[in-house]
């Protein structure tokens, strides 16, 4: 009996080797063809995801939906779901294909039943003894003898037959002819491509590893631009491509769809190709991501672009100007009490403007920034020729702000100086969109402003009689007798301070021809013409200082004195009193020839800007010139004394504080090299002209004023009666 179940347990095992062999043949073909499927549905995915058909069939599917950025890889979660999906079809497949059939292999009754069948000289016996002989057989009531017999028969019969006659074999040709075409195809793939045959198999176990590709693109764009400039893409190209190619930019700004542009190549200076694909984008301050294909090449990642605000002004705030702009007077107008500079605000000074910017000052402009900065600069604008602009070298902060977003500057102005620009750059790179430039007009340069007043006698203290009334009744053209005095009473104001003034002066003959006066004289109609005293004489005006502890009252422009020039206050018993201290036929000696105003406020503006006096000019050693003919025909000057009918002229010359030299007396320079020109002096705008009268007609014109004064105060009077009437109640 051992040796028929030797054979039937060799007949079952080569019947379990073919199922399986037939089993694992089918499921090596499923997962082979599957993986092949997988494989080219990740290459696929990896070549044309993103590409205009790409999108028109997912869009035409109506239910798919894929990442707009997904351009440049199969997805890793597509790639999981192809290898789980690959996972559980093989094992299902194992399990119905090789699991489930080499575990219902026949049993060896079955096989034993097959071989009776096969050989029927065995009826039954083989069967019989199989199942009698087993430890578990029921055999009682049968005799154990007739159970040898058929065990032996059977034994005998088995002996002249091999069962592994009766094995099938065909399955095993089945299963090559299955297998056999799944491994040609990828044998054929290997062969043409074993490195991307091995790269698609790696990447369906989830191994990092990317598809080769013949054409690999670099992001060359910047990762941040100005808000609302206009963005252009560029990568860089390498590999296999044409300048003809064209490919394919997806952008997606945050919170919006996709866009999609076409990447085209960038021709060089000289118009040639270059490696360059790149396409500009509409200004935009919305930031986006982006990723890009060309040919078969395409970015792994997507790439960003942020906007960030270009340095600029901060915004406006009336508590806290963004921009402003303060000039420091130059030092010969003075100092503070506290020996600092004075500073000046024109108008424009909360927005940077600076007018009227006095020579050989300084501007301090202070910035505020909208974001902080890597660098400023101030760059000084001047006027070139004709109606050009220059700049001058930039001038760097005097002080920056701890936060970077706030600046000093320090700027010397210089002649012909029209405005400044500003340039601000951050640590991107960024400059200012918008200019910041701010005008500064530089000013005029022009002599002083002198004005003559009119000739009065009034008194300069208004508690006095003859100080009291209107101003005009005192004023009159006062005659000028051979002895007499002209009365010089002037102001003057200059931008720099008024540093000194003189009287200029000539006698013009009476009866004497204008023309036979020497080319010479008679070129010069002016004192500005006369620098050496040709024509025109020159006085120079003391300049008066107060005496300390005098009580001089203030200074009244229009009269060129103090208050209290002619008076002074005395008290008695508790009571002040004006008295005269002059007495009035010698007031006409009182003279405070130049006065510079000190300031009205010495801490906050310089003095001397204005100045004025009143100098009476006597007229008695004066002499005229007048021309003579000599033997020889030249003409030459001579002089004598004044003579009634002579005219006197007379003008006020004023110089301003602008200086020409250092303090050790070098010679200051202009924007030219050279020394400067000595200061122009500013006149009265006419002169004053005396026409030289005897004494009596002197006389006679003084009278008939006194008597036209008194006229107009009667009249004065009586109309001030009048209205008093007028509005007297009436009795009843």
């Amino acid at each position: 009996m051992n040796s028929v179940l030797t054979q039937l347990n060799h007949w079952r095992l080569r019947e379990r080797a073919l199922t399986f062999a037939w089993g694992a043949a089918r499921w090596a073909t499923v997962v082979a063809l599957v993986l092949a499927v997988a494989c080219a549905a990740d290459w696929a995915i990896d070549r044309y995801s993103g590409s205009a058909g790409w999108r028109k069939a997912v869009r035409w599917t109506g239910v798919l939906a894929t990442d707009p950025l997904a351009v440049g890889h199969t997805p890793f979660g597509v790639r999981f779901l192809m290898t789980a999906a690959q996972l559980a079809l093989a094992g299902a497949v194992a399990y119905y294909l090789v699991v489930r059939p080499w575990r219902t292999t026949p049993h060896i009754d079955d096989l034993a039943l097959r071989a009776e069948r096969a050989h029927p000289e065995f009826d039954h016996r083989l069967v019989t003894a199989l199942q009698l002989n087993r430890p578990t057989a029921d055999t009682r009531g049968m005799s154990q003898a007739l159970i040898a017999d058929v065990t032996r028969e059977a034994g005998e019969i088995a002996a002249k037959h091999d069962f592994g006659a009766l094995v099938d074999y065909r399955r095993l040709k089945l299963a090559a002819a299955v297998l056999v075409p799944a491994l040609v195809v990828w044998g054929a793939f290997a062969a043409v491509n074993a490195p991307l045959a091995a790269i698609l198999v790696q990447r369906q176990a989830l191994l990092k590893v990317e598809i080769p590709r013949d054409t690999r693109l670099e992001n060359r764009t910047p990762g941040v631009f100005p808000t609302g400039a206009e963005v252009t893409v560029r990568y860089a190209a390498s590999g296999k491509f044409t300048p003809n190619s064209v490919g394919t930019l997806v952008v997606v700004p945050t919170g919006q769809p996709a866009e999609f542009y076409e990447l085209t190549n960038e021709k060089g200076p000289d118009g040639a190709p270059t490696d360059i694909f790149s396409v500009k984008l509409p200004a935009s301050s919305i930031d986006f991501t982006f990723q890009a294909r060309l040919e078969d090449g395409r970015t792994d990642e997507a790439s960003t672009v942020r906007f960030e605000s270009p340095p600029q002004l901060a915004r406006d705030d009336p508590s806290r100007p963004p921009l402003t702009a303060e000039q420091v007077l130059p030092a010969y107008l003075g100092t503070r009490p506290n020996g600092q500079a004075y500073f000046r605000k024109n108008d424009g000074w909360t927005r940077g403007e600076v007018i009227d910017a006095l020579p050989r000052s300084t501007i301090i402009v202070e910035a505020l920034f909208n974001k902080p900065v890597a660098t400023a600069a101030l760059v000084p604008i001047v006027r070139g020729d004709g109606l050009t602009e220059r700049e001058l070298p930039p001038v760097a902060p005097a002080e920056m702000g701890k936060d970077r977003q706030s600046a000093s500057f320090v700027v010397p102005t210089v002649p012909r100086m029209i405005g400044y620009r500003i340039d601000l750059t951050d640590s991107y790179g960024f400059t200012n969109p918008t200019p910041i430039r701010r005008n500064v007009r530089m000013w005029d340069d022009r002599p002083p402003v002198v004005d003559f007043r009119p000739e009065s006698t009034r008194n300069p203290n208004p508690e006095t009689f003859d100080g009291t009334g209107n101003p005009k009744d005192y004023e009159f053209d006062m005659a000028l007798a051979p002895d007499g005095l002209v009365m010089v009473t002037y102001a003057a104001r200059s931008e720099v301070g008024v540093r000194a003034a003189n009287i200029r002066f000539r006698v013009i003959p009476k009866g004497v021809q204008f023309d036979l006066y020497p080319e010479e004289y008679k070129a010069i109609q002016h004192p500005r013409d006369d620098p050496n005293l040709i024509v025109y004489d020159r006085l120079p005006l003391t300049r008066f200082v107060p005496p300390k502890n005098a009580d001089l009252g203030p200074f009244v422009q229009d009269l060129g004195l103090f208050a209290y020039s002619f008076t002074r206050t005395v008290e008695v018993l508790g009571f002040e009193f004006q008295m005269d201290a002059v007495p009035r036929n010698n007031r006409n000696r009182v003279n405070v020839q130049f006065y510079p105003f000190p300031s009205r406020d010495p801490a906050e503006e310089p003095g001397e800007l204005e100045a004025g006096g009143r100098y009476n000019f006597e007229i008695a050693g004066l002499q005229k010139k007048y021309p003579e003919v000599q033997s020889d025909g030249k003409i030459v000057l001579k002089r004598a004394k004044l003579e009634v009918g002579d005219t006197v002229e007379v003008y006020v010359e004023v110089f301003d504080k602008l200086p020409v030299v250092d303090a050790k007396g070098k010679p200051l320079l202009g924007d030219d090299g050279k020394p400067l020109s000595p200061r122009p002096a500013g006149y009265t705008r006419e002169a004053r002209r005396k026409i030289v009268v005897t004494e009596a007609d002197a006389a006679m014109a003084l009278l008939a004023r006194d008597e036209s004064r008194m006229k107009l105060r009667d009249k004065v009077n009586e109309l001030a009666r009048d209205q008093f009437d007028v509005f007297k109640p009436k009795k009843k």
